[in-house]
């Protein structure tokens, strides 16, 4: 997926448009956005956010 993105847009990952649909956002429970993952990023490292917003 990286690379299909990058074909289109060289520096999509600093640009804060959305890219695709499957881009995801960690939302407390306020309704705040904590954090936003590209589809290119490792579920490891959402999953990782999520318990660490559950840690708090």
């Amino acid at each position: 997926m990286d690379k299909m993105l990058r074909a289109a847009d060289a520096n999509y990952d600093k640009n804060p448009d959305i890219k695709w649909n499957f881009t995801k956002f960690l939302v407390d429970k306020s309704g705040n956005v904590i954090h936003r993952f590209e589809p290119t990023d490792d579920m490891a490292a959402v999953a990782r956010a999520v318990d660490d917003l559950f840690a708090l």
